[in-house]
C-alpha cells in the first residue's frame, strides 16, 4: 500500500510545476512564496535568490510547509478539492553540492546566475509528512505518508458526519471576480 501511495503522490507532484512554500522568520513572521520545483523521489528541489526572505528564514528555521495543486478549473464544490499538503526540513545546498539535483533545477540555477547580479542557491526539502488530499473520496479525505518512518495513515470523514453537518459541504461561488467558499 505504501509503495502505491508513494507512486500516486509522485505522479501528482509531477503534474504541479509550482508549489507554495511557507517559512517563518526569526521574528516569528510567517512568509509564503510560490516557487518552480522538481522532485527526486519525495524530496523537493528549487532554486531561488540567495538573499531572498525564504532563504533567510530557512537558514534561521529549516522547518517548512509546502502546498501543491495541479492546474485545474476552480472547484465548484468542496468535494472537488485535490492537492498535497506537506511539512519538512529545508536546507540550502553548498556550492557544488548538486549531485542528485534534478536537471531542470540546475538549468534554472545556472541561467539565474548568468543573468542576474544576485546569486541563486539550490534548496532541498526533505519531506517528513505528506498528505494527498482528495475530497472526491470523502470530505476531508487524505492519504498520508511519513517517508522517513515508512508509515502511511488514511483519514476521511464518514457519511454519517456529513449528514449530521451538511454545511461542511459548501459550494464555491464567484463574488465580484473572487472565489469564496460560502458556508
Amino acid at each position: 500500500m505504501a509503495d502505491a501511495l508513494r507512486e500516486r503522490i509522485m505522479n501528482y507532484m509531477d503534474r504541479c510545476p509550482v508549489c507554495t512554500i511557507a517559512t517563518v522568520g526569526v521574528d516569528g513572521q510567517p512568509n509564503v512564496a510560490a516557487v518552480y520545483f522538481k522532485r527526486k523521489g519525495l524530496d523537493v528541489y528549487f532554486n531561488t535568490g540567495g538573499s531572498s526572505q525564504k532563504v533567510q528564514n530557512i537558514l534561521a528555521n529549516p522547518r517548512v510547509a509546502i502546498a501543491m495543486q495541479e492546474d485545474a478549473p476552480v472547484p465548484r464544490a468542496s468535494l472537488e478539492i485535490k492537492g498535497i499538503q506537506s511539512v519538512g526540513i529545508a536546507g540550502v545546498l553548498a556550492d557544488g553540492d548538486t549531485a542528485g539535483v534534478p536537471r531542470a533545477v540546475i538549468s534554472r540555477h545556472n541561467a539565474f546566475n548568468r543573468t542576474r547580479s544576485e546569486s541563486s542557491v539550490v534548496v532541498k526539502v526533505t519531506l517528513a509528512e505528506i498528505s494527498l488530499i482528495d475530497y472526491s473520496l470523502g470530505l476531508q479525505h487524505r492519504d498520508q505518508i511519513r517517508p522517513q518512518s515508512g508509515t502511511d495513515v488514511h483519514h476521511s470523514v464518514d457519511a454519517a458526519t456529513i449528514l449530521r453537518y451538511p454545511r461542511l459541504i459548501t459550494p464555491i461561488v464567484t463574488v465580484s471576480g473572487l472565489d469564496a467558499g460560502l458556508g
